[in-house]
């Protein structure tokens, strides 16, 4: 089975430039909808259904990166906020995990603990 998880180091690098800057995104957007009209123009006269693709690509692609650089303008200081909060969260978890995994790994290996198997 294949596990995916969030790469930590990727997302705080990616929040502290949207925090500087939102337009970022702006700016990957129009170069996601000018790489796409590059490769539109690449298909030639053959490629309509390769052509119909990238269109709808460049489309959706280019709308959500604005849509996420206005929210990220719009939370400003927020994302820092909620990025901080989400991390205290984590680490509270992973806390209450190791210490139920220490205190059942003791048990275990005390026999005369009234835990014990």
């Amino acid at each position: 089975m294949t596990r995916y998880s969030i790469d930590g180091h990727g997302v705080s690098r990616e929040r502290l430039a949207l925090a500087r800057d939102p337009a970022e995104l702006r700016a990957c957007a129009s170069l996601v909808a000018m790489g796409s009209a590059g490769a539109i123009t690449a298909t030639g006269g053959e490629g309509d259904a390769l052509r119909v693709a990238l269109e709808r690509f460049r489309v959706v692609h280019s709308h959500a990166l604005d849509a996420v650089a206005e929210a990220a303008s719009a939370l400003g200081d927020r994302l820092d906020r909620s990025t901080v909060e989400a991390r205290s969260v984590e680490l509270f978890l992973t806390a209450g995990f190791a210490q139920v995994t220490a205190s059942g790994s003791a048990a275990l290996a005390d026999p005369a603990s009234p835990a014990a198997p």
